[in-house]
């Protein structure tokens, strides 16, 4: 019944013979001078009718096509330095471009590729850099569902991007053709070099590097050698025995200045060694000097003194200035932190000064404290002091998370003292000891971390921690474990603060042009990031001395500026805020090795196991004929015939309108020249 009901040709052809019959009806008994009034008038009345039953009902008719539909054929084709000189691939692209046969076919559509992927319209070989698993990796999410094989044209020598020998397409196949000879001749190549990227003045420091080789198997002797400032500063010898093709090398280098500094490392060429530009790399440290200023103000002597001074200089990284509460007035500058001991009365104008210059803060806290001189300058950390002392042994927080401590015998160290008022910390901390007496859990802390604007605390609540010193020597025979205890200590509340509103983000050596990028963050006042600022960045080439001046763009939540054009050498720069006084200074390298080496040579193994991993035969670019004749013959790439069902109305909604809108106009004038309204 429910279909029947939804047909709307089955209604309009109910409802079309009745209009007819209504109209007679209506104009039966009417008398008129000529018969054929009548009839009209019926006939217009019964047009209405149904021509309102169409207007609502909206009946459609079904119209049917047939299309062919080509399959896409997809070709990315190479456009490095690499085969710039490749008759091959400007023949293979004359030919096929102009291959009617094939285009009547395929949708035949061409793409090119170096850093980027983009439509090709002519052959231009002059990309730096050959992204190959990114060119495959976006043309098929462009591609989308559309069905067709995809062809790669490339030598497979690839300076950026994801590896391309591991990617295979969901919806179309993958058929790689490598150009170039695939015999290499006598080559070696530093493949990687690899260091900590921040380096301790004065200390070695581990190089990694993987030298490779390609060409014949036989036993080679070559020398690594390091370079700064064109001194040579390191020499290995380097051997391949019968048959390798890699060395990993393990050695080391040393600085004894703080800053950037740029090593560079060459292998000795072969005799005939046709391919020398992958012979260098440079490597980039930052050599930093990790010596801490730490000021311990007390205002009376008391053995912790000593103990807590003999135990943080035993890291030789670390300077302990000892003085009195005025005497600290004068020595605030440069310095990493301050330890209070028992801070008194005495110590008010001193904390100010601290709070005012946000400088890192240990406190230990003791019967004599005076908390309030501590909770005035952080209200977030208090005592309820009751003027009573006792002895607080040490329980150690499991949850307790920022490090691990060097000193765990915590249940067999002796008491501390301190009164035994609750401490608490109104915001976000860390908490390592608590507190019991008398062997009941006490609610407050006894060592806690926190952090509070980039400014660093450690509260220490009880004193004769100096017994801590003497009985893990006991245990151990050693004070190392609480030496280097208080030296953890004295590295977390020693962190330095970045005190300069202009932030940069730069590397020292740019070795891919393409992705040399400057970023520069400037704070307000208020430590936020002020995107409103005008920043310029003027750069002096120091071979050319030529002078560049560019204005950074605001980015989200930064400034930005490609140095991707600028030529090959080293620039001193400056970058400045305009209308202020605020700038920094310092120095980079765009590196002048073109990546894009073995020029007419092609990396075989990768794109044979590419092939494979697409279930199909290596291509070589000689062979395109028979391949193209491959292509037509397959079925799975034959044209398909797309039906497409289309719902037409019967006649369109505003047409049936205006003819409802003509006949009742026609019926009135027709009724009204007749007398009958």
């Amino acid at each position: 019944m429910e279909p029947f009901l939804q047909n709307q040709w089955l209604w309009l052809i109910i409802l079309v013979p009745l209009s007819l019959v209504l109209s007679f009806l209506l104009y039966a008994k009417a008398n008129f001078p000529k018969r054929w009034i009548k009839v009209l008038l019926i006939a217009l009345r019964a047009a209405s009718l149904a021509l309102i039953c169409i207007l609502l009902l909206n009946p459609q008719i079904k119209q049917k096509s047939v299309t062919l539909e080509f399959p896409e054929l997809s070709i990315l084709l190479d456009q490095s330095r690499s085969i710039k000189d490749s008759s091959a691939v400007v023949n293979f692209y004359n030919q096929w471009k102009n291959d009617q046969d094939l285009n009547s076919k395929f949708q035949v559509n061409w793409y090119g590729f170096g850093l980027d992927t983009r439509p090709l319209d002519k052959l231009g070989f002059d990309e730096s850099e050959t992204n190959i698993g990114g060119a495959i990796k976006n043309l098929d999410r462009i591609l989308g569902q559309s069905q067709g094989p995809i062809i790669v044209v490339t030598d497979g020598q690839q300076t950026i991007g994801p590896a391309y020998n591991y990617y295979k397409s969901d919806n179309r196949t993958i058929y790689p053709v490598i150009l170039g000879d695939t015999v290499w001749p006598e080559d070696l190549y530093i493949q990687r070099v690899t260091a900590n990227p921040i380096v301790r003045k004065g200390q070695a420091f581990e190089v990694e590097l993987l030298v490779n080789r390609t060409g014949s198997s036989e036993m080679i002797k070559t020398r690594l050698e390091a370079y700064q400032k064109g001194v040579k500063v390191k020499s290995v010898d380097v051997i391949f025995p019968f048959g390798t093709s890699s060395q990993l090398i393990q050695t080391q280098l040393m600085t004894d200045v703080v800053g950037s500094q740029t090593f560079t490392w060459v292998l000795k060429s072969l005799p005939g060694e046709q391919i020398v530009n992958n012979n260098g790399v440079s490597l980039n440290v930052e050599a930093v000097d990790e010596q801490r200023r730490i000021l311990l103000v007390s205002d009376h002597s008391h053995p912790d003194i000593g103990a807590l001074t003999r135990g943080l200089l035993a890291d030789d990284r670390t300077e302990v200035i000892q003085t009195s509460p005025e005497g600290a007035m004068e020595l605030l500058e440069d310095i990493d932190a301050v330890i209070v001991y028992q801070p008194s009365n005495n110590f008010s104008e001193l904390l100010a000064k601290i709070a005012q210059e946000r400088i890192n803060v240990w406190v230990i806290s003791g019967p004599q404290t005076q908390w309030s001189e501590i909770t005035k300058i952080q209200p977030a950390i208090k005592k309820d002091q009751i003027g009573v002392s006792d002895a607080l042994f040490a329980q150690v927080n499991k949850d307790f998370s920022l490090f691990k401590s060097p000193l765990s015998q915590w249940s067999e160290m002796p008491p501390l003292v301190s009164d035994i008022g609750q401490i608490s910390i109104e915001i976000p901390h860390e908490v390592l000891l608590t507190p019991t007496i008398q062997n009941q859990p006490h609610n407050s802390l006894m060592l806690g971390f926190l952090e509070v604007n980039d400014v660093r605390w450690v509260v220490w609540d009880g004193i004769n921690f100096w017994r801590w010193r003497m009985e893990a020597f006991r245990l151990s025979k050693s004070h190392e474990s609480f030496d280097a205890f208080l030296g953890i200590l004295a590295k977390y509340v020693s962190k330095r603060q970045e005190k300069s509103v202009l932030r940069l983000d730069y590397k020292n050596i740019y070795s891919q042009r393409a992705q040399a990028e400057f970023y520069v963050q400037y704070l307000d006042k208020t430590d936020a990031v002020d995107l409103t600022a005008n920043i310029e960045l003027r750069m002096t080439h120091q071979q050319s001395k030529k002078v560049i001046t560019r204005p950074l763009m605001a980015d989200t939540k930064q400034y930005k500026l490609s140095l991707s054009d600028l030529a090959p050498g080293v620039y001193d720069f400056t970058v400045s805020v305009l209308g202020t006084d605020y700038q920094k200074s310092g120095q980079f390298e765009i590196a002048p090795i073109d990546s894009e080496i073995g020029q007419g040579y092609a990396k075989i193994q990768p794109m044979k196991a590419w092939a494979a991993y697409n279930h199909v035969d290596l291509q070589d670019l000689s062979q395109m004929g028979e391949f193209k004749e491959f292509l037509k013959s397959q079925k799975e790439f034959l044209p398909r015939e797309r039906v497409e069902i289309k719902n037409l109305d019967f006649i369109r909604w505003y047409y049936a309108l205006a003819l409802l809108i003509l006949t009742s106009a026609l019926e009135w004038f027709i009724r009204k020249y007749n007398g009958l309204i």
